[in-house]
């Protein structure tokens, strides 16, 4: 069922999300049809407490990206926030299907069978909230806005960094992309449990801050056991 809309105005918000990428900072805009909102109460979003057994990584409250979700709120918040990370989603899951055929390391490609199931599920969740909910589709000739192009571009980018690579250098730039790739999400998704509209959308941003800052842990060791940040 499609929820009902604010009464407030429409206006065309655009704003520039900064990612890290294999080349370094890049930017991009993001433009979205979304409804005027009033802004948080909060310069600053208190981050989401990951679960008891989760190791804290958090988002990065300085990041262009952060700060642009931060700003987000209601149905504003949800567009976007969906819209971006089922592009977002979708990089991780080419990253790890690269990983199950070229990672050396068993982990690695434990990690990637955890990332595909998770994140595919996560995607047709979104998916479907975008149908009922009446917000643009994310790609596709459905596509009303333009709000994930930089994202399906980044994504792709760092896929493409992974394809020619084995073995050890392989795992080594997975596991560098990845950590990467996972605070990105922690930096949209921490402003949503207090910004998000859906309790649908609050939820899932619990579960990706939760689930990504534990993954995010268990690289960094993996860094520091294997001699990669030597």
């Amino acid at each position: 069922m499609k929820q009902s809309k604010s009464n407030s105005k429409s206006f065309l918000s655009v704003a520039v999300i900064a990612v890290v990428g294999v080349f370094g900072i890049g930017a991009y805009l993001v433009i979205s049809n979304s409804q005027e909102v009033s802004a948080p109460q909060s310069s600053q979003t208190t981050n989401i407490s990951p679960d008891a057994n989760a190791e804290t990584v958090g988002a990065d409250l300085n990041s262009e990206t952060y700060k642009m979700y931060a700003e987000l709120t209601g149905e504003s918040y949800d567009r976007t926030f969906i819209a971006n990370m089922i592009e977002h989603h979708k990089g991780a899951v080419d990253m790890a299907e690269v990983a199950k055929t070229n990672a050396s390391r068993q982990e690695i490609k434990d990690m990637a069978d955890d990332i595909i199931n998770a994140q595919t599920t996560e995607i047709s969740n979104m998916e479907k909230w975008q149908k009922d909910w009446g917000y643009p589709a994310s790609s596709g000739e459905a596509m009303m806005d333009h709000s994930a192009m930089g994202m399906m571009v980044e994504m792709d980018t760092m896929t493409e960094s992974l394809r020619n690579l084995k073995g050890d250098a392989f795992d080594e730039m997975f596991v560098e992309q990845m950590i990467l790739h996972h605070q990105s999400a922690l930096d949209m998704a921490t402003p949503g449990q207090s910004n998000a509209l859906h309790q649908e959308v609050k939820q899932l941003t619990l579960a990706i801050v939760n689930a990504q800052s534990k993954e995010i842990a268990q690289m960094k060791q993996w860094q520091e056991a294997w001699g990669f940040n030597s």
